[in-house]
């Protein structure tokens, strides 16, 4: 394995562990069970949690459904918040596209739905 391929999947682990903790966040900010939740979006419980632990990526619509139950936007699971402003996220949106133009697709197609 390639030290390209390595990183990659450490940035893959890192965010599906990243995405997991945002959804229990918001799951116990809602004062919701996992089994709650599982039930909300029609969902196995273990499925859930094994998203939750960072194990499983949820499919796209699975994601959209807890993401409407938990009463958030799809983007705000992967949202890592932090204090930067308006400037800087824009600055690091354009340096990832000019760097990787084959993004721009998908970004153009993320931002039309947000319309």
């Amino acid at each position: 394995m390639g030290a390209n391929t390595k990183m990659g999947a450490a940035k893959d682990v890192n965010l599906k562990v990243s995405l997991g903790q945002k959804i229990k966040f918001f799951r116990k900010k809602r004062a919701l069970s996992q089994e709650q939740l599982a039930e909300m979006v029609n969902m196995e419980t273990k499925s859930l949690s094994r998203i939750e632990s960072g194990h499983n990526y949820p499919m796209y619509e699975n994601l959209v459904s807890i993401a409407l139950a938990l009463g958030v936007e799809p983007w705000q699971l992967y949202f890592s918040g932090g204090t930067k402003d308006v400037e800087t996220m824009r600055e690091e949106i354009f340096s990832v596209l000019s760097e990787d133009e084959g993004k721009i697709p998908a970004v153009y197609q993320y931002l039309a739905m947000l319309k």
